[in-house]
């Protein structure tokens, strides 16, 4: 069985990865010529239903050089700040539940761990999705910028809010715009950044809560070997009508300068933590969220993560993103290993999982804006 899939990130390169000792002959295409080691995500967390995914799929070499490169949970608490940088509310989560059957909570560097899940995978960087075509022997066929054309029994979008899969796959479906504008950035935690950072954004994840849509989320990444690059990120959150003009068309450093000014009026370690950022680092997005679609027919051609249900960021997207890797993995293999059903009786099964719970985190993640 060949399959195509077509985004090289956490999800795209887990499915790779399951599939692949699974049997499958999978490539990844993925448009950005490299990894970019300063601006293709900092720490997120991965929530447990994520860890057990990726234990599923991942060779156990793997797994464990995944946890191994981890960053230090903390306390494990999420604290909200208010300006004036007094406690409000803290929430505390274990790092592993009972005897971790049921999954950890894990902190991880994206690109480490990006960087890990490639090994051993057919990448084909510079390849950016164009368009498909489904063929009359019941597979696919996708073409690239690159020129590649490739056929395959399955093609996979993990591409992204943006998906040019889901684009020409269901043209109808819509990404909303929540209200929130983020320039997010990181800054090295050196001494000086850790005295200026809140204490609970060192131990764990914190946010500055205004009264006026802004909001200022902040955490550390410590890398439990040691070895990694120490660093706290940071976003600053902000609604439309607080735009600065010019913001679209600044660059890193200007977007930098801009994200200092929008919390010009709180705490002034605030402000000196962003401009003591790497300016490479500092980015731009608007915060969108996926209205439910409803089942479509089921062809060779199947949507994963933010490329179908993309949702506010809670710090629950990727563990749902990678239970839908392993999901659809495990649906496959199923089916190859005498449970019977076509290939497309398994996408069609993933589908109608997927979409039930994707959603259900999409509404859910919706009621913390």
């Amino acid at each position: 069985m060949k399959v195509i899939v077509v985004g090289a990130g956490l999800s795209g390169s887990l499915l790779a990865q399951g599939l692949l000792h699974a049997g499958a002959d999978v490539t990844v295409h993925e448009r950005e010529p490299a990894i970019d080691e300063r601006s293709q995500g900092y720490r997120i967390h991965i929530a447990p239903q994520g860890d057990l995914a990726l234990r599923s799929c991942l060779p156990a070499e793997l797994y464990d050089r995944a946890v191994a490169t981890s960053g230090v949970h903390g306390s494990g608490a999420v604290t909200f700040l208010d300006p004036k940088l007094d406690v409000v509310r803290r929430l505390r989560f274990p790092e592993q539940e009972g005897d971790g059957s049921s999954g950890r909570h894990l902190i991880v560097d994206r690109v480490t761990l990006r960087r890990l899940m490639l090994t051993g995978l057919d990448v084909h960087h510079g390849s950016a999705f164009e368009r498909y075509a489904l063929l009359d022997d019941g597979r696919v066929r996708g073409f690239f910028g690159n020129g590649e054309v490739a056929d395959a029994d399955l093609l996979v979008a993990a591409d992204g809010a943006n998906s040019r899969v889901r684009a020409q796959l269901l043209p109808g479906a819509q990404l909303v715009d929540v209200g929130q504008d983020q320039i997010y950035g990181k800054t090295p935690l050196t001494r000086r950044v850790r005295d200026l950072a809140p204490p609970a954004a060192l131990e764990g994840f914190s946010a500055v809560l205004g009264t006026d849509g802004r909001s200022m989320p902040m955490a550390a990444y410590r890398s439990r070997s040691g070895t990694g690059e120490d660093y706290l990120m940071w976003v600053v959150v902000f609604p439309p009508e607080l735009r600065p003009a010019g913001l679209h068309d600044a660059d890193g450093a200007g977007r930098q300068r801009i994200a200092a000014e929008l919390v010009a009026d709180w705490p002034p370690q605030l402000a000196e933590i962003i401009r003591h950022g790497d300016p490479a680092s500092v980015h731009l997005t608007t915060v969108r969220s996926a209205k439910p679609v409803p089942h479509w027919d089921t062809v060779p051609v199947t949507l994963m993560g933010d490329a179908i249900h993309a949702m506010v960021p809670v710090g629950e997207s990727a563990a749902v993103a990678l239970r839908d890797a392993a999901l659809l993995c495990h649906r496959i293999a199923e089916r190859d290993t005498g449970h019977g059903g076509s290939l497309l009786d398994a996408v069609h099964d993933y589908e109608a999982e997927m979409l039930d719970y994707g959603f259900a985190a999409v509404e859910q993640s919706l009621r913390g804006v």
